[in-house]
């Protein structure tokens, strides 16, 4: 048996796009309040902001105390707290303090909140869409200032490490990156006399789903896909599949042929031949086995595999006209108007997360892509990657993978806006020109008014 009870599951009820709607609105929250924090100088001409309250354990009083606020609950949140009081326990100069909050976005709204109360840690945990516009409000530090002969740009994965790096100074460094992989159940992709691996393209994807949807499988009727309507991060990779984008540096080209193209496909597969529908977790209804696939993070395998009694099988990402891998995940910033002292403390803690052992214990604890170059190679990464293959799909998969457009990562409104457009197309069977068009008009109109920030700091 596994985690989940294996009696009789039906699909829970399709979710509305208004509930989703609720959840994801908390996306948006961040940038409007940073918006508020002022002029890129605020706070530099008074000194250093506030530290918050940290509570020091008395074997570590007299040190300089180090806040990094953390979006990782659960097995990951327990991973981390585990680097961080190694670290504590390495050296006697530095005590670090984790404060967890909810997710990225709750990170980001609590920055936001912070900078205006002028109260911020030393590090904050950003995910890869969201450092960026605190970046353009010039609220992170360049960390090359930092660097050392032994923790320096080589240390990383290139691609990785380049993501965080805007005319040649690095604010952001890889820690708990990772890309979507294809999940399958391989006892349902044999019992359906299926080849023993991911679908190559989107379009054998449709042909599986409908020899795979209404078969029974331990007493289910089953799909082939369980969607999310929070996954505009897979949905960023189907675009670029149809050679269509988002965007094209800040210029908005998500209602095009191409990117129709794409919103049609998934709306034909959900509404048309009713191969997948919109789940409430789709990871539950997986090792469950209401359905014989999904796409998730490379971070949610170690969950998966220990939740599912069955044998996962995992791939890449299909492609259709063009391949269409997004890289997601988190990075690590220093916030520029924190006490220098404290920063360049935080400074040796990414430094120690990046040696080999803390960040092969972090990629093997987590299920997250090795970000360091010595990770990768490390004897603990090689042993699980050969143990299962399955995590060494993440790390090969990086050579597909790109960051997502511009607009993703800059335009505030974007990520809500693609959200509510995958929501309408599931719920609705919305049309994909007519909800595209709405969603470009609102990330256009708030493109252009950050175009002049954007040009002068990130364009080249």
């Amino acid at each position: 048996m596994s985690l989940f009870d294996r009696q009789r599951v039906t699909p829970p009820p399709a979710l509305t796009r208004r509930r989703f709607l609720t959840v994801a609105g908390m996306a948006a929250t961040a940038v409007p309040i940073l918006a508020a924090c002022g002029s890129p100088s605020s706070g530099s001409s008074s000194g250093a902001f506030a530290q918050p309250d940290v509570n020091v354990p008395g074997q570590f009083a007299g040190r300089t105390n180090v806040v990094v606020w953390s979006p990782w609950s659960g097995t990951n949140g327990e991973a981390f707290t585990t680097l961080v009081n190694r670290f504590n326990e390495s050296q006697g100069d530095a005590y670090v303090e984790v404060q967890q909050f909810q997710g990225y976005d709750g990170v980001t709204e609590k920055l936001s909140a912070g900078l205006q109360a002028r109260q911020i840690p030393e590090i904050a945990v950003f995910s890869d869409v969201s450092w960026n516009k605190f970046f353009l409000s010039s609220q992170v530090e360049p960390l090359d200032q930092y660097f050392t002969g032994s923790w320096n740009s080589a240390t990383y994965h290139d691609r990785l490490f380049q993501e965080g790096v805007v005319r040649g100074s690095s604010y952001w460094v890889p820690f708990g990156r990772s890309t979507p992989l294809f999940y399958y159940n391989k006892e349902i992709f044999a019992d359906a006399g299926l080849p023993d691996r991911a679908p190559e393209t989107w379009d054998e994807f449709r042909d599986w789903g409908n020899r795979i949807t209404g078969r029974a499988y331990r007493g289910n009727t089953l799909k082939m896909r369980a969607y999310t309507g929070g996954d505009d991060w897979y949905f960023q990779g189907l675009l670029w599949n149809h050679n269509g984008a988002i965007s094209d540096g800040l210029d908005v080209v998500v209602d095009n042929d191409r990117a129709i193209a794409a919103a049609e496909f998934d709306r034909a597969c959900v509404n048309d031949d009713k191969i997948g529908y919109l789940a409430q977790e789709i990871n539950t209804d997986f090792t469950n086995g209401l359905v014989a696939s999904i796409t998730n993070s490379t971070g949610s395998l170690t969950g998966l595999t220990k939740g599912a009694d069955f044998e996962i099988g995992a791939g890449y990402l299909p492609v259709a006209e063009d391949t269409g891998v997004p890289t997601g995940g988190a990075g690590l910033s220093i916030l520029k108007h924190a006490d220098p002292e404290r920063k360049a403390a935080a400074a040796k803690l990414i430094e120690f997360l990046a040696q080999d052992q803390q960040a092969a214990d972090w990629a093997v604890d987590t299920g997250y892509l090795p970000a360091t170059k010595g990770a990768t190679a490390s004897p603990i990464v090689t042993a699980r990657i050969a143990e299962n293959p399955n995590y060494g799909l993440a790390v090969a998969q990086l050579d597909r993978a790109r960051q997502p457009d511009a607009a993703r990562r800059y335009v505030s409104s974007t990520i809500l806006e693609m959200r509510g457009v995958i929501q309408k197309l599931y719920t609705e069977n919305a049309n994909p020109a007519a909800v595209l068009s709405a969603a470009a008009k609102v990330i256009r109109k708030d493109a252009e008014d950050i175009r002049a920030q954007y040009e002068e700091l990130v364009a080249e």
